[in-house]
């Protein structure tokens, strides 16, 4: 099932909080999900790429981060249905 952006916004919150309580003695990650939750919650469709590619980076740092991407298919629809 596809969720919604504002399904998957609202999940991928919740999963970065689980991050920084998971990491609470590593600064750089704790920094990374301050600054990961600060961009989704103002994050449009058309700025997913730039997200995307933070999260990336952030990966660097724990692959937990890799848990919080949307699927293929989802990021497809919302395209597709041009959602916000």
């Amino acid at each position: 099932m596809v969720r919604s952006f504002s399904e998957w916004k609202a999940q991928a919150a919740l999963r970065l909080m689980a991050i920084k309580a998971s990491c609470k003695g590593d600064q750089r990650i704790q920094q990374a999900v301050d600054t990961l939750l600060t961009k989704l919650r103002y994050l449009r469709i058309r700025d997913l790429a730039s997200f995307l590619v933070l999260l990336h980076h952030a990966a660097v740092l724990t692959e937990e981060f890799l848990s919080v991407l949307p699927t293929e298919e989802e990021v497809m629809a919302w395209f597709a249905k041009g959602e916000e």
